[in-house]
């Protein structure tokens, strides 16, 4: 499995995000500072190394008390995006896995600072949320897709 998580077509054009976030259904995407957090934490979400890194090895507290603890504790004292982008990357081993990844994050950090903080620090529950429901839905779309190659190369063979 490569580390995109669609392939190029028609949505080629569109942030990682934008794809990720069309998966939920009845979801739209936040606006605003809200939106910037939300895409952050996403792309942060799925920059982790879960197969070398330690975090990995902490599922089962990852949702309710790792990201959220991390996410705090990068927001509150950061004086301004790049410096939490910084410390809770370090913090949980994350790095953007690509091209595309990279300039969405690069873009996202020239929002204005103090209002998508302030997002980070007073709404991280509910964001994590909303990470969540979006990697839940990641994953069943890539369940799928996974289901309808192996269909396809089934039908193939009995050709």
């Amino acid at each position: 499995m490569t580390n995109e998580i669609f392939t190029p077509g028609p949505d080629k054009d569109r942030r990682p995000t934008d794809q990720w976030l069309a998966t939920v259904e009845g979801m739209p995407p936040l606006e605003g500072p809200a939106g910037t957090a939300e895409r952050l934490l996403l792309l942060l979400h799925y920059g982790i190394d879960w197969k070398g890194g330690w975090v990995g090895e902490r599922r089962t507290t990852y949702w309710d008390k790792l990201l959220p603890d991390r996410v705090l504790l990068a927001a509150i004292p950061a004086g301004n995006l790049r410096r939490f982008w910084r410390e809770v990357t370090l913090a949980l081993d994350s790095a953007p896995r690509n091209a595309a990844e990279r300039a969405e994050v690069e873009a996202l950090l020239r929002d204005k600072d103090e209002p998508v903080l302030e997002v980070l620090r007073w709404e991280t529950e509910a964001l994590l949320l909303r990470t969540r429901l979006t990697a839940d839905a990641v994953r069943g779309q890539r369940h799928l897709a996974a289901l309808a190659a192996q269909v396809d190369e089934h039908e193939d063979e009995v050709r």
